[in-house]
């Protein structure tokens, strides 16, 4: 797609470019007539992420939301994530191990719209839309090792990947006893441009490309967000698969947090 030709950084200042136009477009079509100002008495929610868990191996996920007003509410969030292990490959005599220089982090933001006339309570209570923009990013090396009837080769498996997103999310927001939050992030579609490589470094018998493919496949088994991985737009070069590709995403979380 020729809009996605400018690299990361021509693909980030879409995504806020999009972001303001998103936010500007709700915000104006949502005003209402104006009606005094409502005080918040605790406005800045610390968060942490218990739906990330279930993704990823091992992951650390925070966030802050800070409340503007009674409809008005803007959110970031971040964190550390991993790649999950890779139990086995489908592939005879061939194995992974020794994982080393495995790291991962994300970070991304939301202006939330908290829907008047569905909310009784003002923010951060209630039902709310929230255009957003994130970026992803693993890494992780590991030893493969090969074995067949001329004895053992192994290689160093190197695995990247990073992926952009743009989209709008609908949740709902409970507020207990005035401070505890359990923040629902529900249904959100997404824009996602993603970045993914994986490259054999020295030499194994066999086919590179099938070994490489073995390991997408795992991963994708492993990690949802790989899901969306096709045979049909990688690129297979001496031991190196790559690919590119937009894509539709989907973000959905867990979080509690505490208001002061």
């Amino acid at each position: 797609m020729k809009i996605l030709s400018g690299g990361p950084s021509g693909h980030l200042r879409l995504s806020v470019l999009s972001l303001l136009l998103i936010s500007a477009t709700l915000q104006s079509s949502g005003q209402m007539k104006d009606s005094p100002v409502t005080k918040i008495s605790y406005p800045n929610i610390p968060k942490f992420s218990i739906s990330s868990f279930a993704i990823y191996q091992k992951s650390l996920h925070l966030g802050y939301e800070r409340v503007l007003d009674k409809n008005h509410s803007i959110y970031v969030f971040g964190g550390y994530n991993e790649f999950p292990k890779i139990l086995s490959l489908n592939l005879t005599g061939t194995t992974l191990s020794g994982t080393k220089d495995k790291s991962g982090y994300s970070f991304g933001v939301e202006f939330r719209f908290y829907l008047p006339k569905e909310n009784k309570d003002p923010a951060p209570h209630g039902v709310f839309l929230a255009p957003f923009i994130s970026y992803y990013n693993f890494t992780s090396t590991n030893t493969l090792t090969h074995t067949d009837s001329s004895g053992s080769q192994s290689a160093s498996l190197h695995l990247k990947t990073g992926f952009y997103n743009i989209g709008v999310e609908l949740g709902y927001q409970f507020v207990l006893a005035k401070r505890f939050i359990i923040d629902c992030e529900l249904f959100g579609p997404s824009f996602t441009y993603y970045n993914f490589q994986a490259e054999l470094q020295g030499h194994i018998n066999g086919d590179p490309g099938e070994t490489l493919q073995a390991v997408i496949d795992a991963l994708k088994e492993r990690l949802p967000l790989l899901s969306d991985l096709s045979s049909g737009k990688k690129v297979y070069s001496s031991g190196k698969a790559t690919q590119k590709f937009p894509f539709l995403g989907f973000r959905y979380a867990i979080s509690i947090g505490y208001a002061f």
